[in-house]
């Protein structure tokens, strides 16, 4: 019966880690890139958390240089904001450059990305996006 309070005490410090995950990883492949743009729906609900997002894509034929991406983000309310970014193509191994560190959304919810390389890249395989969640701010 004396083991009863730190099963408890552990059980209760495991269920607080059972949330929301840390990390979120999203691809899509070149061919099903919509018009040339890629979308991606963040799930930044945490309204309490910062978040780290991460861009990486594939590129045959190490292509080296520079990579101009067309960004537009859609809040849940569905305002936008427009930007445009620059990170380097990478090669066959791939590359994974920080887009955004300490992100504080001004709503929580989905989030909807969508990056459009500007021009035509031959040999791009695809573009992804890793949303990383930080604890509290």
């Amino acid at each position: 019966m004396r083991y009863r309070p730190i099963i408890l005490i552990t059980l209760a410090v495991l269920l607080c880690r059972c949330g929301l995950p840390d990390s979120a990883e999203y691809y899509v492949k070149a061919e099903n890139a919509e018009a040339g743009v890629y979308p991606f729906n963040l799930d930044m609900a945490d309204s309490t958390a910062s978040y780290d997002i991460f861009l990486y894509t594939r590129v045959d034929g190490g292509r080296g240089g520079g990579l101009c991406l067309d960004v537009k983000w859609t809040s849940p309310s569905g305002k936008t904001f427009s930007e445009t970014v620059y990170m380097n193509s990478g090669d066959s191994k791939g590359i994974k450059e920080c887009y955004r560190s300490g992100l504080e959304p001004v709503e929580p919810g989905v989030w909807k990305l969508e990056i459009k390389p500007a021009g035509s890249l031959p040999g791009l395989r695809g573009m992804g996006v890793i949303c990383n969640r930080n604890g509290t701010r």
